[in-house]
C-alpha cells in the first residue's frame, strides 16, 4: 500500500510502498478516510531537534485521522467492522503503575501514532481497538479526524 514515509533521518518525507498492516489481538484495521496535518508532522518533516531525538525512521507519519473499520483482531468486541471511527493517538501500555491505577494520561510508556509507531498517512493503519471512537455515520470524516486535537484544545482551555 502507499504511505507517506519518513524513510531516513533529515528533512523531507517520501511517498513509498509499504507492507499492508494486519491486526493482531486487540487491534483494528482501518481504511484511512481523512487525516489532519499537525505541527508534529511538520516537525518530523523538517527534522527539527525534537524529531531527531524522538523519531526512529523508517516511520509512517500522521496521527490525526478518521477511518473505516475493515477488520478487527481476536478479542475485539468494539469497534465493529463497517463503523467510522476517530482515533486517540496516544497508545498506552496498560501495564505500568500509572495505567494500572487508571491514570492513562501519564503512562510512562506512551507511544504516539506517526511518531513512535506507524501512523495514518497511509491507505490503511492498525491501531489498538480501545483507541477507536465510533462516530455518527452522517459526520464529515474531515471533522472526525479533528476529534483528537479538539479534545486536546478543550482540555488545555479548561
Amino acid at each position: 500500500m502507499r504511505a507517506v514515509l519518513k524513510a531516513r533521518s533529515g528533512p523531507g518525507a517520501e511517498l513509498a510502498t509499504v507492507r499492508d498492516p494486519v491486526p493482531g489481538p486487540g487491534e483494528a484495521l482501518l481504511q484511512v478516510v481523512a487525516v489532519g496535518i499537525c505541527g508534529t508532522d511538520l516537525h518530523i518533516f523538517d527534522w527539527n531537534p525534537w524529531a531527531a531525538g524522538r523519531v526512529r525512521p523508517p516511520r509512517v507519519m500522521g496521527h490525526e485521522m478518521a477511518g473505516l473499520v475493515l477488520a478487527v483482531g481476536a478479542g475485539v468486541a468494539r469497534p465493529k467492522v463497517g463503523e467510522m471511527v476517530g482515533v486517540e493517538t496516544h497508545v498506552v501500555c496498560l501495564t505500568c503503575r500509572q495505567c494500572l491505577r487508571g491514570d492513562f494520561h501519564v503512562c510512562q510508556n506512551t507511544r504516539i501514532l506517526g511518531v513512535d509507531i506507524d501512523g495514518a498517512f497511509a491507505e490503511r493503519v492498525v491501531v489498538p481497538a480501545r483507541n477507536c471512537w465510533p462516530t455518527a455515520s452522517h459526520l464529515d470524516p474531515a471533522w472526525i479526524a479533528f476529534q483528537e486535537p479538539m479534545g486536546n484544545a478543550v482540555l488545555a482551555a479548561s
